[in-house]
C-alpha cells in the first residue's frame, strides 16, 4: 500500500477480520492447498477463505472466482483529480496463515484506469504486506511491493521496495506467485522468476523491514481514486461515466506449497 489512507483501510478490515477469528499465531502451520475455484468449489471456498467486504461482491462461477467492484450509489464528482465517492469492492482473506511458503494466484483483470486489483500476503498479527498488483489502467505490467512497518520509522516507508514488471495483458490468464522464507521473498510469474528481494537487502534507516509475522493470503478489487496520491499512482480517478457499473476480475485458482 502507498498511502496513509490505504493502510488504515486495510487495518479497519484487519481488525474487523481477528474480531471474527480467534487465532494463536505461534501454532500456525502452512498446509498444502490447490483450489480451481468454480461453481463446485463452494465447500473448499468457505473452509478456507471469508469475505470481509459487502455481501455480493464476489461469486463463484463457471469462469472462477468473480471479484467484483460496484460503482458508487449517486452522482460521483471528481475535482482536482479525485472522486468525492469510492466504490465498494471485493476483499476476500484466507482462513489459514502461513509464515513461509509459495503462494500462486491464477488471475485476469479489468483494463479500468483507477482500479487496483490484488493478490497480497498480509500480516495476521501485523500490518506486514507482500504485494502482487495490477494498476488496472496499465493493462501491460504488474507491480511488487513489500511493506513492513517499524515504530523506530520517521515516517512509513511506502514504495521503496516495489517494482514495476511487464505482462502481455493483465486481461489474460496468467499463473503469479509469492514465495517466502527465512531469507528471500521471489516474485514469479508463469514459473519465471522475476524479481528476488534478500532478507539482508531489507534495511532501511539501521532497521529490518523483513515479514517476521505469520501471514494471510488476501485477495481483492478496489477503487484507486481517492485521495490524490493514490489516484495518481493508480491511474485514477475512475471515470464512472463511461466504466461499466459492475466491474470484475477473475481468480481461477489459488495453489500454496509449504517449505
Amino acid at each position: 500500500m502507498h498511502i496513509y489512507t490505504l493502510l488504515a483501510f486495510t487495518f479497519i478490515l484487519w481488525v474487523n477480520f481477528c474480531k471474527a477469528s480467534e487465532h494463536n499465531p505461534r501454532t500456525a502451520q502452512c498446509q498444502p492447498l490447490h483450489i480451481v475455484f468454480d461453481q463446485s468449489a463452494s465447500p473448499s471456498f468457505n473452509s478456507h477463505f471469508t469475505a470481509i467486504s459487502p455481501e455480493g461482491s464476489y461469486a463463484l462461477t463457471d469462469k472462477g472466482l468473480e471479484m467484483n467492484l460496484y460503482k458508487p450509489n449517486g452522482r460521483v464528482t471528481t475535482s482536482a483529480g479525485v472522486n468525492d465517492k469510492i466504490g465498494d469492492g471485493a476483499t476476500i482473506n484466507s482462513t489459514f496463515t502461513l509464515s513461509a511458503g509459495k503462494v500462486t494466484f491464477q488471475v485476469s483483470s479489468p483494463t479500468v484506469s483507477g482500479v487496483i486489483v490484488a493478490g497480497i500476503l498480509i500480516g495476521d498479527t501485523s500490518l506486514d504486506e507482500i504485494d502482487i498488483e495490477f494498476v488496472c489502467g496499465e493493462p501491460d505490467s504488474w507491480q511488487t511491493n513489500l511493506f513492513v512497518a517499524d515504530p523506530r520509522d520517521s515516517r512509513p516507508e511506502y514504495g521503496v521496495f516495489s517494482s514495476k514488471q511487464k505482462v502481455d495483458s493483465v486481461t489474460k490468464l496468467h499463473s503469479y506467485s509469492i514465495d517466502i522464507n527465512g531469507e528471500k521473498i521471489t516474485w514469479s510469474i508463469d514459473n519465471m522468476i522475476v524479481k528476488t528481494l534478500a532478507k539482508n537487502e531489507c534495511t532501511r534507516n539501521g532497521f529490518l523491514h523483513y515479514p517476521t509475522h505469520t501471514m494471510r493470503v488476501q485477495l481483492g478489487i478496489w477503487d484507486a481514486s481517492s485521495p490524490a496520491g493514490t489516484a495518481e499512482w493508480g491511474r485514477g480517478p475512475v471515470n464512472w461515466t463511461g466504466a461499466p457499473d459492475k466491474i470484475t476480475a477473475t481468480v481461477k485458482s489459488v495453489t500454496v506449497e509449504c517449505d
